[in-house]
């Protein structure tokens, strides 16, 4: 909530509190629909391969919703901005829901559109209500405290996440019909709305209302003077793009190159979770010890391993080799997401951190998000293309080696060049 002046250190702290009972219930909510029951949903409706390829890149193309984000928080403040989204987006998880009584009922394309627009809403409602969450974070902590509080809510969104996909795992066990992915998609839901009462109760000074006000364009050029800034733009980009060409493929291989069943997929899943988890209290430790840059770039090399893993996976499956590319999914998620909110914040002044969150998720966002949208699509239609073999394996091991061709090609060098700060260790 909106407060009068600069906050006191308990209003800080008061917040902080707020923040990580938040994150609690949101990881809860969030693998109640998230990338892995939306992809297990669109399965059950018989969605074709390049539809649900489509489907990993709404986390970013969402971002075009961004504006708005803009435009409520220089009214209501960014706490209580991400509150009203946070109801929104539980609402367009509903609509998802929706798509399985249109399918029981035979309307199939009407199903598959209920899906993507609400996977649409869902994540641009997402995207629209955290657009200030950096600045509100440097707004309750101070430096010192930053990292810690970053790695606690990080864990705490892991660990609630890993519970989540635990029942979520043990239910389909007695029961993988649609229905009972809608169910759980209900019960995400109000877990949802619950988590966005939590978070109107976190203070802010006028500061970030204030910013918002601000006319983008003349703060857009500014920024792009900063070197740092086009530097972090450059490499958020190459890893935002290859997220979404390489991990939702990784649960449609499972599902159909691999015949895992839903119950085995999410297991998976778990073990990715449980490896943030334990990686999020660690996160600080290793930028301490690493580097923001450093620890950026191993997570994309993380990210990138788990090419190798799908192309080189033996015929006749085998789970313990198929746990390695979620091992790596969850490495690399947690430890960049970390490096990259301190390099953000460290990069750019307080004044400044409103417009670089919106022009930020505008570029590596929604911009980076249409390009891995064509290119994963893109990549699964040529592999189509190339494939003649009756194994359905074949064809997601063809995909992997396109997807890592053209990673290689042009995802590798903005991170491995990612702009040092002054001191940064640079070899250890």
């Amino acid at each position: 909530m909106l407060r009068p002046g600069p906050l006191t250190r308990e209003q800080q702290l008061r917040s902080q509190r707020h923040w990580l009972h938040f994150n609690l219930l949101n990881g809860f909510s969030y693998m109640c629909l998230g990338e892995t029951v939306i992809i297990l949903f669109a399965v059950k409706i018989d969605m074709p391969n390049v539809l649900i390829a489509m489907l990993g890149s709404m986390v970013y193309v969402g971002y075009l919703l961004l504006p708005l984000g803009k435009w409520v928080t220089a009214r209501v403040g960014a706490a209580q901005s991400q509150s009203i989204f946070w109801v929104l987006r539980n609402l367009a998880a509903l609509l998802v829901s929706t798509a399985a009584p249109l399918f029981y009922f035979g309307q199939q394309n009407l199903a598959m559109a209920a899906v993507l627009l609400g996977a649409f809403g869902f994540y641009g409602f997402r995207g629209a209500g955290c657009v200030m969450a950096n600045p509100l974070i440097g707004e309750i902590t101070t430096e010192n405290e930053r990292a810690r509080m970053l790695a606690n809510n990080s864990s705490a969104f892991q660990l609630t996440a890993f519970l989540a996909l635990l029942m979520v795992s043990l239910i389909l066990n007695f029961n993988q019909s649609l229905w009972m992915l809608f169910c759980v998609i209900l019960v995400g839901s109000v877990c949802g709305f619950t988590s966005s009462r939590v978070f109107a109760k976190i203070d802010e000074s006028p500061a970030i209302s204030d910013s918002a006000r601000r006319p983008l364009l003349p703060e857009f050029i500014h920024l792009w003077r900063n070197s740092h800034y086009r530097s972090y733009l450059k490499a958020q980009c190459s890893y935002a793009i290859s997220t979404i060409i390489i991990c939702p493929m990784g649960m449609l291989t499972l599902k159909r190159g691999c015949g895992v069943s839903d119950t085995g997929a999410l297991l998976f899943i778990l073990l990715q979770f449980a490896i943030g988890a334990v990686m999020s209290r660690f996160a600080a430790r290793l930028v301490n010890y690493f580097g923001i840059c450093r620890v950026i770039i191993i997570g994309y090399i993380m990210l990138l391993l788990q090419c190798f893993c799908w192309i080189f996976m033996p015929p006749a499956y085998c789970w313990q080799l198929a746990a390695v590319p979620f091992f790596l999914a969850g490495f690399s998620s947690v430890a960049v997401g970390n490096a990259s909110a301190q390099y953000f914040l460290r990069a750019l002044p307080v004044r400044h951190q409103v417009a670089a969150s919106i022009f930020s998720a505008l570029i590596h966002g929604a911009g980076a998000g249409f390009v891995g949208l064509m290119l994963a699509s893109g990549t699964m239609k040529l592999a189509q293309m190339l494939t003649d073999s009756p194994e359905p394996y074949t064809l997601f091991r063809v995909y992997f080696v396109l997807a890592f061709v053209f990673l290689m090609a042009g995802g590798v060098y903005p991170v491995l060049h990612i702009k040092r700060f002054v001191g940064e260790p640079r070899n250890r």
